[in-house]
């Protein structure tokens, strides 16, 4: 018998839902997105990182099969490598003990030299100031838009439908079933549901009676105008700064978690997730900046104030609705972690298998959501680390 599915949000983790349900013999899946062409959430606006080794196992263990599955998907996936460079001696000792942990983990990944750098680099880094260099060559670059095109033209294939221009407005249990109602009266009876709406996570989730402690933040990154002598390379962070950079093809992109963090409320992302430009953050890209060698900065031609969701311990919420039998939530996922997130779901629907305990989605039940917001907000600088404060 054919289960159906619907999956709630068509960005980057919905998918890597669609494209992993289409492989499963006898489900139909259905993407509803309130968009009413391209999507506009936090995929739209993501760098496109995807660094394998995290402080936390179970987000390295994601990553590495998230890469896997973006490798199957052409050039707009690369393992690049990724590079973590030191100014300061205390920095040096940070990054060192990384690529240890890296190691440890069964990642590749060694000190280098400033002078091993390859051009692609040096066009925009100031070797000048590099105390010590951390080499991650697994990790990958993913232009995301195109990226996001080709998992929905798999999934599409395979016979899952998207649909846009379908806000929902309720979910309930009748007889059952779950029913999805939207905003334009359409009821949609299915055996399953998964929340995957990213920042518009905390409101959908309150129409199910679930609280869920997801708080956006607005955050910069700015791009060069085109210039021809770009050449891609590895991606390149540099830790103690909060500070990342790579090339888009032939534009130089630069971003940054230096300022004090800015919440995003639900009425703020009515348009989406890109706000307008504020001014309060030109001097953060300006410092930014000065990490690039003299001949490499730049006044930004396009500049991207996007927003994304930060968790009290840097985790995402991937498991059943506490409360609403046969709904899924898989909130708080970046395009590092999205497809290996998705597929541990639909492992865990398909074959009843066990979801890391650790993403569940009660974990902060009975916690005050002012102290949760506090807990996340202090991780805004440092988005790699976890805060396992008991829950």
């Amino acid at each position: 018998m054919t289960r159906e599915v619907v999956v709630i949000g068509a960005g980057i983790v919905g998918v890597c839902l669609a494209d992993a349900l289409s492989r499963e013999r006898d489900i139909q899946v259905t993407v509803l997105d309130q968009a009413p062409d391209a999507p506009a959430g936090s995929t739209t606006f993501a760098p496109g990182f995807v660094g394998l080794y995290n402080d936390a196992p179970v987000l390295t263990e994601l990553a590495k099969a998230s890469a896997s599955t973006y490798d199957s998907v052409g050039t707009s996936f690369r393992r690049s490598g990724g590079l973590e460079i030191a100014t300061s001696t205390d920095a040096a000792a940070v990054i060192e003990a990384r690529v240890e942990a890296a190691r440890a983990a069964g990642l590749p990944a060694r000190m280098r030299s400033a002078a091993w750098l390859p051009d692609s680099v040096t066009s925009f880094v100031d070797p000048s100031q590099i105390v010590a260099l951390g080499d991650f060559p697994a990790d990958g670059s993913a232009d995301v838009v195109p990226v996001v095109r080709a998992l929905r033209q798999r999934a599409t294939e395979r016979g899952a439908r998207f649909c846009a221009d379908r806000r929902v407005t309720d979910i309930d249990n009748e007889r059952g079933r779950v029913v999805v109602h939207t905003a334009s009266g359409e009821r949609v009876p299915t055996d399953a549901v998964v929340l995957a709406v990213g920042v518009w996570g905390p409101a959908l989730a309150d129409r199910t009676g679930l609280r869920l402690p997801l708080f956006p933040v607005a955050h910069p990154y700015v791009y060069d105008k085109p210039r021809a002598h770009w050449r891609a390379g590895p991606f390149v962070r540099w830790p103690e700064h909060h500070v990342y950079a790579r090339v888009h093809n032939d534009r130089l992109g630069i971003g940054s978690y230096d300022h004090r963090p800015v919440s995003v409320t639900q009425q703020h992302l009515r348009d989406g997730a890109g706000l307008a430009w504020s001014p309060d953050l030109d001097p953060v890209i300006a410092t930014a900046g000065h990490l690039l060698c003299p001949e490499a900065r730049f006044i930004p031609e396009h500049r991207v104030n996007g927003v994304f969701a930060m968790t009290p311990d840097n985790l995402p919420f991937l498991g059943r609705h506490p409360g609403l039998e046969n709904v899924w939530v898989a909130q708080a996922l970046w395009v590092t972690h999205a497809a290996g997130a998705a597929q541990r779901l639909v492992d865990a629907f398909v074959a009843d298998e066990a979801l890391p305990a650790e993403l569940r989605v009660s974990r902060f039940d009975g916690l005050d959501n002012s102290g949760l917001r506090d807990r996340a907000l202090r991780l805004y600088r440092d988005i790699y680390a976890s805060d396992h404060e008991p829950a």
